[in-house]
């Protein structure tokens, strides 16, 4: 007996796709600091955003960054899971 399953990401439920989408935001590394441009510098003082790294970490809960999630995640879907 065979079997075949076609999966398609639209198709799953929201809620998983959501709960996906943020375990892969918070996975990925750290992103440049959008306010001082990853430079950690502003006006000659450290940025108070990163405190001077230039990096921070993900933040599930912006929706640049989970629409990005989710064309990371359709690119290798079902591959990702």
């Amino acid at each position: 007996m065979k079997y075949q399953f076609n999966l398609k990401w639209e198709e799953l439920p929201e809620e998983f796709r959501e709960e996906k989408i943020r375990e892969y935001i918070l996975a990925g590394d750290k992103r440049d600091c959008e306010d001082c441009d990853g430079s950690g510098k502003l006006e000659d003082h450290d940025c108070r955003i990163c405190d001077g790294t230039g990096k921070v970490d993900p933040d599930p809960d912006d929706l640049h960054q989970q629409e990005e999630a989710e064309d990371g995640i359709r690119v290798h879907f079902p591959i990702y899971f």
